[in-house]
Order: structure tokens, then C-alpha cells, then sequence
């Protein structure tokens, strides 16, 4: 499922980028990432697409890691780790990337042994999956069956990754529960990346995608898209990367600080050290909601850890934007910037849907649990 062994596509890359053949596996991973950072300001106005990102990522192994580490029984909070790294050089990058290792998730879930080897040698070759649940004006639904195989019409709206992601899963509804579906999406005529007019995440390629008359494979049964821990668990992907975002806005406030020589302001100062400590706890919320989900702790629980994380770095984000904005004062705004890009890539991508229905649910559980709140965990 995760593709080539590590050490091989990390030294076709070492070659391919003529490194010394000395270099760490992590100070390559620090060249991949510092190299999708240096690009992410021309992707965010459009004069680049996130193709090379991508690219880069499949062939230094990171995209394979990526997929190990968010499997349950691996190395999850390692897969936290690459995520939150991969969000601090670029959102929208980390965006597709969670979506790719999201729907190799479900395949190796529910997936059959034919369709699990199918995109395991798919991913070897490059081919970058994602997942695009949300309904357009015309929801998708079956027109026919037969045997494993459905025609498909409708839409799928806030599709990320246009033209870069190749396979899709989607969700459709039916009258059994909505029922997953394997597509192949080359067909840009298909898409609509018009309707994406926002001010945040504008480099994810994202938009409405039409699949009248499309051929599917289901994948697995009815309602598996909604079983548990791994669909409201699953948001411990997202928390990762909001982390990332994070650590990539205090690092552009404390440049800002060393660059105006402002390291003996003690109000400077003081509000890098909160943004410091906010996107510490975030990351320790992150980490921990990994290990529930995918390290076999009880349903319930680890659900409501990871609906409790998702609140708690959403509340460390907030309050990590407003520190950088009085800390940078007009600079934050300045369009040119890091910080700018970073704030606002960071702040659109927090906004999901029904977070206050979620945290009810969060809190029902604990409200309902015998267990003391200091040892549900």
C-alpha cells in the first residue's frame, strides 16, 4: 500500500537532485520540505501548481511515510510528525497529501486484496489519490449496477486537487447508508475550479467535479465511510497540519523580531513564547489523538480524544493568529508575505463543518463515561 521501500526512492532522489551521498534521510526530508516552502507563495497566486511538490514528495519516499505512518499499528505519532512537518512548509500541500493518505486509509480498511495491490502499484508509479465527500448542487447517486460496478451522476464540490489527483473516493448515498466508490478523475474537462473564490488555500487546485455517466468500483459496504474510530477519528490527520500551519506562523513572527531587533522587547518577547507554548500544546493534543485512534484504544474514547484535539488546536490557532497579528501589526496583511499567506491558508482551512455539533458530541461522551476525565485516556 505505501509504495517502494524508503531507502530506495530517497536515493534516486539523493541522485536525481545530485546530493553528497552522506546526507541523513531527515536532511533530505529538510530539503524536500524547504524546497516545496520556497514555492508556496508562487502557488499561492497561481503561477505555479503544486505538480513538483507532489513530485518531490512521491520520489524522496516522504509521500510512502506518509501513508506508514497514519496506518493503524505503525509509527502514528511519526506520521503526526511528517504531516505537521509537510504543513509547515505548505497547507495546501499537506491538504493533498491527507486526502491521498486518507483514501489509501479506506482502501486498506475496506478495500478487497485486488483493489489493496492495484493502488499499492499505482502509488509506486506516482499517482496521487484523494478523498471528495461534499455534496454539489446535484448530490451523486447510482443510475445502475453490475456486480461490483456502478454508473455514477452528479457532483462533487471543494474537490482538492484538480488535475493533480488522479483517483478519487467518494462517497454516495443510498438508501443503505452512503456507500464508498473508487473513480478514476483524469478527465479535466470534467472539472470546475472557477467556483474556488476564496482567500485561503487558493493553491489546492480545489472545485466542483462532475461524474455524469462514470464508471465506479465500490469500495467495501454501505455505511463503512461512516464507522468508527476512523471517520470523526480521522481528524487527527487535519489537526496535524493546522499544527504545522501554526509552527510556520510563529517562525515568520520570530524572523520578523530578529529582523527588526526586537529580541529585548519584553512584549515581543513575551507573545513569541505564547505563540510558542500554543503550538506545543497543539502538537501534544495531535500526538496523543494519533495513538488513540489508530493504537486500538476503546471506540468511544478515542473518538472523543480526537473531537477534543480538534477543538483544542483550533483554540491554539485562533489564538496563535491573533499574537502574530498585534506582534506584526500591519505586516501580517502585507500580501507579499510569509505571514500573510501562512494566516490566511491557516485560518480558512480551520473552518470545517458543524465543529460545534462535533465538540457536543465530544462532550456527551465524557458526560456518559464512568471513567474519571484524568484517566479516560
Amino acid at each position: 500500500m505505501a509504495g517502494l521501500p524508503l531507502a530506495q526512492p530517497f536515493a534516486l532522489w539523493r541522485h536525481k537532485m545530485n546530493m553528497p551521498q552522506n546526507l541523513t534521510m531527515e536532511k533530505l526530508q529538510g530539503a524536500v520540505l524547504q524546497s516545496i516552502s520556497n514555492r508556496a507563495a508562487l502557488a499561492d497566486r497561481g503561477e505555479i501548481s503544486l505538480t513538483q511538490d507532489l513530485a518531490d514528495l512521491h520520489a524522496s519516499g516522504m509521500l510512502a511515510a506518509v501513508v506508514e505512518g497514519t496506518a493503524s499499528g505503525g509509527n502514528v505519532v511519526q506520521g503526526a510528525t511528517l504531516l505537521r512537518r509537510i504543513g509547515r512548509a505548505s497547507l495546501p500541500v499537506g491538504r493533498i497529501v491527507e486526502g491521498h493518505a486518507n483514501a489509501l486509509r479506506l482502501i486498506a480498511l475496506y478495500g478487497s486484496p485486488a483493489q489493496m495491490r492495484n493502488a499499492a502499484d499505482l502509488c509506486a508509479q506516482g499517482t496521487i489519490y484523494g478523498v471528495w465527500g461534499a455534496e454539489g448542487k446535484t448530490p451523486v447517486t447510482v443510475t445502475s449496477r453490475a456486480k461490483n460496478n456502478v454508473v455514477l451522476a452528479g457532483a462533487k464540490q471543494f474537490c482538492s486537487g484538480l488535475g493533480l489527483v488522479t483517483r478519487a473516493v467518494l462517497p454516495v448515498q443510498t438508501d443503505s447508508g452512503p456507500l464508498l466508490v473508487l473513480v478514476n478523475v483524469q478527465d479535466f474537462s470534467r472539472a470546475d475550479p472557477s467556483i474556488w473564490q476564496v482567500s485561503g488555500m487558493r493553491a489546492t487546485a480545489s472545485g466542483r467535479y462532475d461524474v455524469t455517466g462514470v464508471d465506479a468500483e465500490i469500495l467495501g459496504q454501505p455505511g463503512d465511510y461512516l464507522r468508527e474510530p476512523h471517520f470523526e477519528g480521522g481528524i487527527w490527520r487535519y489537526c496535524a497540519l493546522h499544527c504545522g500551519g501554526l509552527e510556520g506562523l510563529a517562525d515568520a513572527v520570530r524572523r520578523h523580531i530578529l529582523a527588526r531587533g526586537q529580541t529585548d522587547d519584553p512584549h515581543q518577547s513575551t507573545r513569541m513564547a505564547h505563540m510558542t507554548i500554543h503550538a506545543q500544546t497543539a502538537r501534544l493534543w495531535v500526538n496523543a489523538a494519533s495513538q488513540a485512534v489508530e493504537s486500538g484504544y476503546e471506540v468511544d474514547a478515542a473518538v472523543t480524544q480526537a473531537l477534543l484535539a480538534r477543538e483544542a488546536v483550533e483554540q491554539a490557532c485562533v489564538a496563535g493568529i491573533a499574537l502574530a497579528e498585534r506582534s506584526l501589526g500591519t505586516a501580517a496583511f502585507d500580501i507579499n508575505s510569509d505571514a500573510d499567506r501562512i494566516r490566511r491558508d491557516l485560518a480558512f482551512f480551520m473552518r470545517q463543518a458543524n465543529l460545534d455539533g462535533k465538540l457536543s458530541v465530544a462532550a456527551r461522551q465524557i458526560l456518559a463515561s464512568p471513567t474519571a476525565v484524568g484517566e479516560m485516556w
